[in-house]
């Protein structure tokens, strides 16, 4: 631009954008601060514990590497979703670990307990997976300004439920099967 053009800021949105991205990013922090405490407070074993509350950023992590991969930006829509998948994906890892724990509680040895644990729940993760996302399907297809703006919102959510059903498959019957075994004589609570 020549040096005879002055520009004056009007108005500076990036300041609201910012704050409500921190907002965002606080409620997600808190959102898996409070789903940890409640795993906690049903599991009452910290292996138990750790092992969803491992598969959660992880399966968060593979959401956004997918959405990068996919080309979509991470702004408000898309911190809104994930925030709502914490409390999706780690229902697919709770129940396969419950599964798990059960053959652990009865006995097996964690290795075999995990193998057996997956494999009779491994249909179930899937077709937990596939309904949560068939829920999310006319968002994804709605038309018109509203559907724009919730089309990133359905990627997001249904991106988080595709990557915690693969990571309740494959990461959370491999971390039940090394480290259970200090809960393999442990008490279990019934409630």
């Amino acid at each position: 631009m020549p040096h005879s053009v002055n520009m004056t800021s009007v108005n500076d949105r990036s300041v609201s954008v910012r704050d409500a991205l921190h907002d965002v990013s606080l409620t997600l922090l808190g959102t898996v601060a409070l789903v940890v405490m409640v795993i906690f407070l049903f599991l009452r074993r910290f292996v138990a514990t750790a092992i969803p509350t491992l598969s959660l950023p992880v399966s968060l992590i593979g959401a956004v590497a997918l959405l990068w991969g996919m080309k979509y930006s991470l702004d408000n829509v898309s911190l809104l979703g994930l925030t709502l998948a914490v409390g999706l994906v780690v229902d697919d890892a709770i129940v396969m670990l419950e599964n798990i724990m059960r053959h652990v509680e009865n006995g097996e040895e964690p290795f075999n307990a995990a193998l057996r644990g997956s494999r009779e729940v491994g249909f179930t993760i899937i077709s937990i997976s596939t309904s949560l996302i068939a829920v999310f399907i006319p968002i994804f297809f709605m038309p018109g300004v509203i559907g724009l703006l919730f089309h990133e919102f359905a990627v997001v959510v249904g991106l988080s439920i595709v990557v915690s059903a693969f990571v309740s498959l494959t990461l959370v019957p491999m971390l039940a099967s090394r480290f259970l075994r200090a809960e393999a004589h442990g008490t279990r609570h019934n409630f």
